[in-house]
């Protein structure tokens, strides 16, 4: 009788084993089933594009269920070089034209780039060192740690351009440019980098993008001069060498339409510009064109990277 009670025990875990790899099998199947035929599709972008592009690529996987968007983030100077070294992407986002305009000259895009936001410059300062940085004559001051991207990237060369225009409006004299410059204590790879140190406290104060700013913690801001600020401009283009080039087509159009400019004006990015080579007041736009050249010939002199 025991013997029986025993085999009929082995018989139901058996049963019971074999049931449990069936479901296994059949949750595989099903899992490999739905997620057949989906394409990925790959997008560099710059690293102020971070929070906006995530919130963007949501949205557009809700609307196209059949794509995955697998986001890059880095300083635009740094993505571009990766894909010139031949580093495999879809999409490329860019911080400036410049960037856009060395990948076209590689023949890297599928075809012209296409300007998707806007962006200006202001100043985080660190909630550690709002008693000495109160205004931005301060940033002058002999105490005071600033950080800035590193000129080749977009943001470096913008935050460069805007110290060099506000030495020649009223109030800033024109040894603020030297002045200020001198208390650079760290380049960062991107404007990221530049908020986060800011934010942490290892820095008392940064230029960023008026975009970074929007849900950052432990900063205030000080807003740069309409006059000694620049537009920055976002290109956006399909790659040659992509993999789903319909897709990337798919994403861009999403981009500039009105749910993507939605997006991206809530993450405090603006407008696609009505006409190129302004700015909203009308003044130049410089678009990180004509950098300081006195100050980036010492940077690379020092080796800085």
């Amino acid at each position: 009788m025991t013997s029986t009670v025993n085999i009929r025990r082995r018989h139901s875990v058996r049963a019971a084993s074999l049931v449990s790899l069936v479901a296994m099998f059949l949750a595989v199947l099903l899992a490999c089933s739905s997620s057949r035929g989906k394409e990925t599709l790959t997008v560099f972008a710059a690293a102020s594009l971070t929070q906006s592009f995530e919130a963007v690529a949501a949205a557009f996987e809700e609307a196209h269920p059949q794509i995955s968007v697998k986001l890059a983030f880095d300083g635009s100077q740094r993505l571009r070089v990766q894909l010139g070294h031949g580093a495999q992407a879809d999409i490329f986002a860019s911080a400036d034209e410049r960037q856009m305009s060395l990948a076209q000259e590689s023949g890297l895009l599928a075809g012209e780039a296409v300007t998707f936001a806007t962006n200006t410059l202001v100043v985080a300062v660190s909630s550690q060192a709002e008693t000495k940085v109160k205004s931005l004559t301060d940033l002058a001051q002999d105490d005071v740690r600033l950080v800035l991207a590193h000129p080749e990237v977009p943001a470096g060369r913008y935050a460069v351009d805007v110290i060099e225009l506000m030495a020649k409006a009223p109030g800033f004299g024109p040894q603020y440019s030297a002045q200020i410059l001198r208390n650079v204590v760290s380049h960062e790879p991107n404007v990221r980098g530049v908020l986060q140190k800011v934010a942490l406290g290892e820095a008392d104060s940064g230029f960023v993008y008026a975009s970074d700013v929007v849900s950052a913690e432990n900063i205030s801001v000080l807003v740069v001069p309409e006059e000694a600020n620049v537009a920055a401009i976002y290109p956006v283009a399909a790659l040659r060498f992509a993999a789903e080039k319909k897709s990337a087509e798919t994403f861009i159009q999403f981009l500039t339409s009105p749910q993507g400019q939605r997006i991206l004006h809530s993450h405090g990015f603006g407008p696609i510009p009505s006409l190129a080579g302004s700015n909203s007041s009308g003044s130049p736009d410089f678009r990180g064109e004509k950098p300081a050249s006195a100050y980036l010939e010492s940077i690379h002199a020092l080796g800085d990277s």
